[in-house]
């Protein structure tokens, strides 16, 4: 009874597959699908261990399934994942796979019950496409595959037909448009080709071509090691990894508007010349352009305390950006690894618990808002 739980299975729906009769032209379904179970596991494996480019050896080779039933009836074909490769290739996994196979199975029971409800992925990757294109190449119009033991959206069992498949085939893509609005260090420029090299900590150094912008590159020379700030559409790949410049909006150096923003700016230029052992001996690192750039996009985005922001290096490479108000004192540590600490205190003894973040996101800027609420809305 275990093992039928753990077991997969298809029901080919059509007068073709009456009586359990499975027809050759279709049995190349099976192993597209085992094919995109594999990618879809591998994609899962990348996004929840970011550290990694590449997934263990024998990652692929573990995910193998063996065809163990025909069901009675319209043709139903069983299969199930081979448990003992899984464990000859991948020891160390235990129970692992079978766990990460069954959500991969899951997600393309899902892709196909978007797809019938107009909804598509933004992208897949490159494996992923190529076994979907071979899943369903010889489903007829008026036959589908039932995915069996799951449930779509409208309660039904989630099926691929023609309409979805035509409709899923159509829309997917290896990549998807992202629009990137940043600031970055000035790193290169190239006035014979009109282009700039800009440095960025999202996406590491990209080359931006200027034709079209307003500013051409030979308007920023003399500028290197400057900030910059742009506006992209660039196209990444299903692990969010960057692929391509689509189209440069706006390219400018950064000019604060007012002096607060200027001093700020200022001093974390001069911050970024201090080299290793400003504490004297070997004390002191120097700063690292990651904590740099994000201390650069705090002061941007929350500019309204630019006028009480006091900037200081940390002796592993980091800043520290401290503010007093109103009987509180802050403080934003940023790590030489871009994760970040924010806490404060009043002279009363009231005081806000650090909260520590890997790095920027929605959370961070809320509790850094919760943070100075008690000086803004006073």
């Amino acid at each position: 009874m275990e093992e039928e739980d753990k077991s997969f299975s298809l029901r080919y729906v059509g007068r073709r597959f009456d009586q359990a009769r499975l027809p050759l032209d279709v049995l190349g379904d099976l192993p597209a699908l085992r094919d995109l179970i594999a990618a879809l596991a591998k994609q899962e494996f990348r996004h929840n261990n970011s550290d990694r480019k590449r997934v263990p050896r024998g990652f692929d080779k573990s995910i193998s399934f063996s065809l163990t039933d025909i069901g009675s009836g319209s043709a139903i074909p069983v299969f199930a994942l081979d448990r003992e490769l899984a464990q000859q290739n991948l020891p160390n996994f235990g129970d692992g796979m079978e766990e990460i196979v069954n959500r991969a199975y899951q997600r393309v029971a899902e892709i196909f019950d978007d797809a019938g409800q107009g909804r598509f992925p933004q992208a897949l990757p490159l494996d992923a496409i190529h076994a979907l294109s071979k899943l369903g190449a010889n489903i007829q119009d008026d036959e589908k595959i039932e995915f069996r033991n799951t449930t779509g959206a409208d309660g039904n069992v989630v099926c691929l037909d023609g309409f979805r498949r035509k409709n899923l085939l159509t829309r997917v893509r290896e990549t998807y448009t992202f629009e990137f609005e940043s600031v970055g260090t000035l790193t290169g420029v190239d006035a014979s080709h009109n282009t700039i090299q800009v440095l960025t900590e999202e996406y590491g150094e990209l080359r931006l071509p200027l034709d079209g912008v307003s500013m051409p590159a030979e308007q920023f020379d003399g500028s290197l090691h400057t900030l910059v700030e742009f506006s992209l559409s660039i196209a990444l790949d299903a692990h969010d990894e960057f692929k391509a410049i689509e189209e440069v909006h706006s390219v400018d150096l950064v000019r604060p508007y007012d002096e607060d923003l200027m001093r700020c700016v200022n001093r974390l230029q001069e911050l970024a010349t201090v080299e290793k052992g400003w504490l004297g001996g070997q004390q002191g690192e120097q700063l690292v352009h990651l904590a740099g750039m994000r201390a650069t996009q705090i002061i941007f985005m929350r500019s309204n305390l630019a006028n009480i922001f006091r900037i200081f290096p940390t002796e592993d490479g980091g800043i520290s950006i401290e503010f007093d108000k109103s009987g509180w004192s802050f403080a934003v540590e940023i790590m030489p690894d871009g994760s970040l600490e924010i806490d404060g205190s009043s002279n009363d003894g009231k005081v806000f618990e650090m909260k520590s973040f890997e790095g920027f996101s929605s959370k961070f800027f809320e509790a850094f808002d919760e943070m100075i609420s008690v000086i803004i809305n006073e």
